[in-house]
C-alpha cells in the first residue's frame, strides 16, 4: 500500500525535529567535551544515534521522493528533471553521512550545521505547512 502524500510529508515533518533533537544533543556534548567535562566515548555515542537516525530518514525520504516530485510538476522533461533531482539528493545524503564521520569536534560541528541547512532546505520545498494544507484540500 502506498503512503498518502500527505502522510508522508507528515512523516517527513516529524522525522525532521526528531533529527533536530539529536542534533542540538550532539552540539550540547561537543560543548561539554570541548570544555573537558565529558569523555569522548558520550559524544560518539550520540553521533551514532544520529547516523542511524539519518540513515532511516534518509531511506524513508529516497523512497518517497521521486514519486512525490513526478506527481507535482508538469511538463514533458518531468521525469528527466526528477530522476536528476533524486539522484543529486541521494548524493547530498551520501556526502552529509560520511561528515558524521568526524575526527574533531570542529568538523562534527561542520556536518551538523550542513545537516540542519539540508533539513531546512527540504523544509522550503517539502515539508511545510502550504504543502500539507494544499494536499489536504485535495
Amino acid at each position: 500500500m502506498r503512503i498518502s502524500e500527505r502522510d508522508a510529508l507528515r512523516e517527513l515533518a516529524a522525522q525532521h525535529a526528531a533529527l533536530r533533537d539529536q542534533i542540538a544533543r550532539c552540539e550540547e556534548l561537543a560543548d561539554e567535551l570541548d570544555a573537558g567535562r565529558i569523555e569522548a566515548a558520550q559524544l560518539l555515542a550520540a553521533v551514532s544515534e544520529l547516523r542511524l537516525a539519518f540513515d532511516a530518514h534518509n531511506r524513508f525520504e529516497e523512497r518517497l521522493l521521486r514519486p512525490i516530485l513526478l506527481d507535482r510538476g508538469p511538463g514533458a522533461l518531468r521525469a528527466l528533471r526528477v530522476a536528476r533531482m533524486a539522484r543529486d539528493h541521494t548524493e547530498e545524503h551520501r556526502a552529509m553521512r560520511r561528515g558524521l564521520e568526524p575526527t574533531t569536534s570542529s568538523q562534527l560541528r561542520d556536518a551538523l550545521d550542513s545537516l540542519s541547512a539540508h533539513l531546512d532546505a527540504e523544509e522550503r520545498s517539502f515539508v511545510t505547512p502550504k504543502i500539507l494544507r494544499d494536499d489536504a484540500a485535495r
